[in-house]
């Protein structure tokens, strides 16, 4: 029988868990560049390869959920990121915001280069706070390393 290995949890258990050096070490953002040198489509394709899924109740594949924008639209593309969590009991994106951020933030900048959207806006509950205080110093680091913004690591994406 196979072993389970968590992945999307696998860092919270780690001192400073929600600082840049700490991911970086781990592997964060290192490959950050050369997806963000790839045709959008083809991230999109590495997506839908991996099988991976969204987190909601649907489990819907996110590759595929990539597909549907057309491709040829004129205006600005937006990545809308619900965080609510307004149903009882649920903490998981919680925990994702306090304690990884910058797995989130990687995964952000990816989704907006797939969809080649340049901005990307969060909803947080009022009631996390520390959430927000969490992910407003994960994104100041990031601003200041070049892994957000304009030109990200010199690639020419930008993503705010």
């Amino acid at each position: 029988m196979a072993t389970f290995e968590p992945a999307l949890f696998a860092r919270i258990n780690k001192p400073d868990s929600a600082a840049l050096k700490t991911y970086q070490a781990d592997g964060g953002y290192s490959r950050l560049k050369e997806f963000l040198s790839m045709a959008p489509g083809d991230v999109t394709n590495i997506v839908k390869d991996s099988g991976l899924r969204g987190r909601g109740g649907a489990g819907f594949p996110t590759g595929l959920k990539w597909t549907f924008l057309p491709k040829d639209h004129p205006g600005p593309i937006y990545l809308a990121i619900n965080a609510d969590e307004s149903e009882p009991g649920t903490f998981n994106n919680r925990y994702l915001m306090e304690l990884d951020p910058h797995q989130l933030i990687e995964g952000i900048i990816l989704a907006c280069h797939s969809i080649r959207s340049q901005k990307a806006y969060l909803y947080l509950r009022y009631e996390y706070g520390t959430s927000y205080r969490v992910l407003d110093a994960a994104i100041r680091e990031c601003r200041a390393a070049g892994i957000l913004g304009t030109n990200i690591l010199g690639t020419g994406v930008n993503c705010d």
